[in-house]
């Protein structure tokens, strides 16, 4: 099976700069932003901060480059128009 992940990151680029999501870092001013290859899980926890098995929220890590500032988006928000 091919190895997608950069096909990936090029996918939620695109999203993110139509987003206008890619401008200047709130930290540092810097526009270099990198994309991860792979969404992350974020994992969904009960009142008493126990993992709930099958809930969460898949997202994209997206950073900056001169800070190492992280943000995370909603993939499926993101592949919204």
């Amino acid at each position: 099976m091919p190895d997608d992940r950069g096909w990936s990151r090029d996918v939620y680029r695109d999203a993110l700069a139509r987003k206008r999501s890619l401008d200047a870092c709130e930290a540092c001013g810097s526009r270099a932003w990198g994309v991860g290859d792979v969404l992350l899980l974020v994992e969904a926890l009960d009142s008493h901060g126990r993992l709930v098995p099958g809930r969460g929220v898949e997202v994209v890590p997206v950073y900056c480059n001169h800070c190492g500032l992280l943000r995370l988006h909603v993939a499926s928000t993101l592949l919204r128009d």
